[in-house]
């Protein structure tokens, strides 16, 4: 007979399904999952908000983000980070799960399709305009040497925003492939979802990127002195049908590799303990807890000082007009 466990996930995106994810999938071989949001023994929780600090269960913090976890306020993380932390911890990058990881797959078995004829050059999608601003500057650099469609929001030079970014990579033989920011070993699903697509990443982010992916598959923009220089490059391998041809048959995996099963062993030792022993962070946790949620308070604070700051301002400013 499964064992019983009661489960709960918040602070995540909001199409993040709680029925049907990864977490829940992985738990259901072996378990029988019963989700509950009022009174867990397990909480699963990402970033996108504070519910958790509602929650006094054992707590798994999951993110996708450039965020490093805080071991004082959960007991267990899944994220980005090369760290070693006894069994409270495990790297798992955020294109091998969700529906990133579909697209992970096929790299691995290497049955992504393969465009022959390219009729663009180089594409750029970005919607968030609060990233590096080392894109716009890649983005920049190589329109001076031929147009650059930026199919996102940000940017947008081609009319509107695409629909399906898979299918507008498609047709370009770069594309410009920049994390949000610059951080060793936090790689997202973007030099992924480039590979699917078959085209060049021009790539800037993880410095340590040529641990998971080889280098002579794409510009690895760290390994230039400048961005002009990566520019050079990658008008040199436009210039070379049989140079650019060789850079797209590399294989694009350093080691090809999944963390699936061992997120699996991570999950299970921590659901087949009891619950009191599953514990793992500091015993005052409510004091890390109450700093947290001090700090949250203490924001709003400041943002709402300013509000009444600006409406006083407009106020003294009628009052003046009317004098």
């Amino acid at each position: 007979m499964k064992k019983n466990i009661k489960i709960a996930f918040v602070d995540f995106a909001s199409d993040f399904d709680i029925r049907n994810n990864e977490f829940s999938t992985l738990l259901s071989e072996r378990y029988n999952v019963i989700i509950d949001d009022v009174s867990p023994d397990y909480l699963f929780y990402s970033n996108f908000g504070r519910e958790y600090l509602k929650y006094d269960c054992v707590k798994i913090f999951y993110t996708g983000e450039c965020i490093v976890p805080d071991f004082n306020l959960c007991d267990y993380a899944i994220a980005f980070d090369n760290l070693t932390f006894g069994d409270r911890y495990i790297r798992v990058p955020l294109y091998e799960l969700f529906q990133y990881g579909q697209r992970y797959r096929t790299l691995l078995d290497n049955s992504y399709k393969r465009i022959k004829d390219k009729s663009a050059f180089c594409g750029f999608v970005v919607s968030n305009d609060q990233g590096m601003p080392e894109r716009e500057e890649m983005f920049k650099l190589l329109s001076k040497y031929k147009k650059v469609d930026s199919g996102g929001r940000y940017k947008n030079n081609i009319g509107g925003a695409v629909n399906n970014k898979l299918e507008f990579d498609r047709q370009h033989k770069f594309s410009i492939v920049f994390e949000n920011c610059a951080y060793p070993s936090y790689t997202t699903e973007k030099i992924v979802d480039a590979f699917v697509a078959d085209t060049i990443p021009i790539y800037y982010g993880n410095p340590m990127i040529g641990k998971e992916f080889n280098t002579k598959s794409f510009i690895n923009v760290h390994e230039f002195s400048s961005f002009e220089n990566a520019v050079k490059r990658v008008i040199e391998i436009d210039n070379d049908p049989e140079l650019y041809d060789s850079i797209k048959s590399e294989p694009k995996l350093t080691e090809a590799r999944t963390n699936c099963e061992e997120l699996k062993s991570f999950l299970y030792n921590i659901f087949d303990q009891e619950i009191e022993c599953a514990r793992r962070r500091p015993v005052n946790t409510r004091t890390a807890e109450k700093e947290e949620e001090q700090k949250i308070y203490d924001c709003y604070l400041r943002i709402l000082g300013r509000k009444i700051k600006k409406i006083k301002s407009i106020i003294r400013r009628f009052k003046n007009k009317a004098l």
